[in-house]
């Protein structure tokens, strides 16, 4: 008896002609491109064994998620990076699987929030690990495999099938490794463009290194189908950096404007609020930075109907752009080390003080417990660590799920920097080069010099908050933080004070929470409470 119901919302998932497997995504396999049907083949043809199944997997380059169903188990598994959600939850003895949280949701009965996955949420803006918002709905996290042995007490266990993590090398040489970089991130393109198969490649244009360097290889391979946008207020410096590049690679650029009105016009739809609920699967806060942006550009028919879409996420990351300057190669350090990097930097939209009264001990067990770290003596095993944590955490459940966006209006997408053999080659890339992305951020910028593109980017912004940091010291800034975060909500894109109440906006910026600590706050208490009872 195969006791489990399975519900998939989105058009894309198709079936294997036996219909034994259903595949959303595609991905390169022994070097063949297979879209959908296709890839389910090659599942619906293997032994459906865990063990099985995660060497298959293991060999799989791209987006997918992927069910299989037999008389006696199911097995479901997610990418390398979860870029295409599922969740699951138990009733009885009834196992709910679907691409859909709120479906889940629904099929178990939850309506209250889980106290300690509410306050995570407005600390990160995501739920860590398996959980979601709601206690009996539970995620697939990055590089996961769930097997469900059916029958009267379904028996469910997960198997990861692949981690980010990194080794130092004992020998390196760093022009060896720049050609290995340059290979590695060109073949990534080149996939994109055969995945693309002559479409309209839209890429959202910043003005930091990410897209910059997927503009420069395409232009490299010879794609010549691509349009590049930015947004944001007129005259904005991200959005004259991403023209200068966008003219520099004599590529077409669209740019559109972001102002009160919009944003609150906008802001009181229901498709405003579909997107919400459906983007976050309650673990996630909605990606929204791009939606007026995309909202616009498919309402005035500026990109074609079968466009893929192509962001930068996250060479940034992968590249080492958040590893702490303190992590120094050679050094020693401690998980105590990378626990307080995490709390710090990504558990920090809002004061921990303020949001829980859990001790922060607590929070300290909660972060290894996830990372699952290998004793941490060096500071090579903390930046591993802490690089782990956040692939699968921020990374996978708030950068790569902004895709959301492009779904919900009909759009394809593909994400060349997660791409598994460029994701390969970081994993044994010396801290040395990787700490601070300095060396990735230079090869960009020699590309870029191919073509005169200028090296100064909106990133750099970041180094110039650093360089006050240690300027006027940590004390004088904790002072100053509530006024800052009152300045870059101000000026935020996304424009927070136009979009809700301005005096709790304000209340909230006094206290010390940062632009998303907002959007997470209305999030849970005007989107998310409406499924209590």
């Amino acid at each position: 008896m195969n006791n489990v119901v399975t519900y998939w919302s989105n058009r894309g998932w198709e079936s294997d002609p036996a219909e034994q497997v259903m595949v959303h995504g595609s991905a390169f396999h022994s070097g063949q491109l297979l879209r959908g049907r296709q890839l389910a083949t090659v599942f619906s043809e293997a032994n459906p064994s865990p063990e099985t199944w995660q060497d298959v997997l293991s060999h799989c380059n791209g987006f997918f998620a992927i069910a299989r169903h037999t008389p006696t188990a199911t097995l479901v598994a997610v990418d390398r990076v979860r870029s295409i959600p599922v969740f699951y939850g138990q009733q009885g003895g009834t196992v709910f699987v679907s691409d859909d949280a709120e479906w889940v949701r629904q099929s178990v009965g939850d309506t209250e929030m889980e106290p300690l996955a509410r306050e995570e949420f407005q600390l990160a803006g995501y739920v860590t690990g398996s959980d979601t918002l709601y206690p009996n709905v539970k995620q697939l996290q990055a590089g996961e495999l769930l097997h469900i042995v059916t029958g009267e007490e379904p028996k469910l266990a997960t198997h990861r099938w692949y981690r980010f993590t990194h080794s130092e090398p004992e020998y390196w040489d760093e022009g060896e490794l720049r050609d290995d970089l340059d290979k590695s991130t060109e073949s990534s393109v080149r996939r994109l463009a055969e995945y693309a198969a002559g479409r309209q490649i839209v890429i959202p244009l910043s003005g930091g290194y990410d897209s910059r360097l997927i503009t420069l290889l395409l232009k490299r391979i010879g794609y010549d189908n691509v349009l590049t946008f930015s947004y944001g207020v007129p005259g904005n410096k991200e959005s004259e950096y991403s023209r200068q590049v966008a003219e520099a690679l004599s590529l077409p650029w669209h740019f559109v404007e972001y102002n009160a009105t919009k944003w609150r016009e906008a802001w009181q739809t229901d498709e405003r609020l579909a997107y919400q609920r459906w983007a976050s699967g309650w673990a996630s806060l909605p990606y929204v930075q791009d939606w007026l942006a995309v909202r616009e550009l498919k309402a005035n028919g500026i990109v074609a109907a079968d466009a893929v879409f192509c962001p930068g996420h996250s060479g940034d990351f992968i590249s080492g752009g958040y590893i702490p300057d303190e992590f120094v190669p050679g050094s020693s350090a401690s998980a105590a080390d990378m626990v307080r990097t995490v709390i710090e930097r990504l558990l920090s939209l809002a004061p921990l003080r303020l949001v829980t009264s859990r001790p922060e001990s607590e929070w300290s067990q909660r972060i290894i417990d996830r990372a699952k770290p290998v004793e941490i003596q060096t500071a090579e095993a903390a930046a591993d660590a802490l690089e782990k944590w956040d692939w699968q955490e921020r990374q996978a459940k708030f950068i790569v799920n902004s895709v959301r966006v492009y779904e919900f209006y009909d759009f394809d997408w593909w994400l060349p920097l997660w791409d598994a053999e460029f994701m390969a080659f970081w994993h044994s890339v010396p801290l040395l080069l990787r700490q601070g992305r300095r060396w990735y951020t230079s090869y960009v910028a020699e590309l870029g010099a191919e073509h005169k593109i200028m090296k100064r980017n909106a990133s750099d912004r970041m180094a110039i908050l650093a360089m006050l940091k240690q300027i006027a010291g940590r004390k004088a800034l904790k002072v100053l933080f509530p006024y800052w975060q009152e300045l870059k909500t101000r000026q935020h894109v996304c424009m927070p004070y136009d979009r809700f109440d301005r005096k709790i906006v304000k209340s909230l910026n006094k206290k010390g929470y940062r632009v998303n600590g907002v959007e997470a706050y209305y999030f849970i208490n005007e989107v998310a409470k409406k499924n209590s009872s």
